[in-house]
């Protein structure tokens, strides 16, 4: 699955206002809930794993992947992005702070992994990042992501 696959208009929010990472990944995890691809509980297991691991989901400068297992209510393979209107702490001394968030759910260990290299690839260019960054709604930012997927 690629990311023009996985990302839509309804699993995409820009300038979103929250006041702790928490928020963050309870923000995030509703546009996947309500896109019907993970149960609620899905929002708590992403926490949860924050938690008991750490703020290693912060995987580049100002950027976290918040995810769970898919034992914990994934229903189908998915990804939702949100840019935070001001950027918040998730406890990682090195990327902090947060503005950039991308959850996704997985069914298994490969169906995702297509789509995790496209953002990768596009997250690796500072360029893209900082248009992401000042992407001012949803078709703007999607249009970011696709025109560079695969490149």
């Amino acid at each position: 699955m690629n990311l023009k696959e996985l990302l839509n208009h309804d699993l995409v929010e820009t300038k979103v206002a929250v006041e702790d990472w928490e928020d963050a990944v309870r923000a995030v995890g509703k546009l996947m809930v309500r896109s019907g691809a993970v149960e609620k509980r899905y929002i708590d297991g992403m926490i949860r794993t924050a938690k008991e691991l750490g703020p290693y989901i912060v995987v580049a400068p100002g950027i976290a992947l918040p995810h769970s297992r898919p034992e914990d209510g994934v229903k189908r393979t998915c990804m939702a992005f949100i840019t935070l209107k001001k950027p918040v702490e998730f406890g990682n001394e090195i990327n902090d702070p947060v503005d950039l968030v991308v959850a996704f759910g997985a069914v298994d260990k490969k169906q995702h992994i297509e789509a995790l290299q496209d953002l990768a690839t596009i997250l690796g260019d500072k360029k893209n990042v900082q248009s992401l960054r000042e992407a001012k709604n949803t078709e703007e930012l999607l249009k970011i992501m696709w025109s560079q997927e695969a490149k």
